[in-house]
């Protein structure tokens, strides 16, 4: 990666790091689970996209934090 392109991601970051970090609060959760949404739409969840990566990394985080704030949802098959 070249010094270019260090610069603008510096640039950027205030924009980018929210989409990489864990929620902390649930108003994060939302904003990431509506950026995620957005991503997905532009193409990140075609797995040969530029934006897969990101759709992921994103859908892990949102996944990390629902299962350590959202109760599970029970299994209508369970006895």
């Amino acid at each position: 990666m070249g010094a270019i392109a260090v610069k603008t991601a510096m640039e950027h970051w205030c924009y980018v790091a929210p989409l990489l970090l864990l929620p902390q609060t649930e108003d994060d959760y939302n904003a990431l689970v509506e950026a995620l949404d957005t991503v997905l739409d532009a193409g990140g969840a075609d797995e040969t996209h530029p934006l897969a990566a990101l759709a992921d990394h994103m859908g892990e985080l949102v996944a990390q934090y629902e299962e350590a704030h959202l109760p599970p949802i029970p299994c209508k098959f369970e006895r």
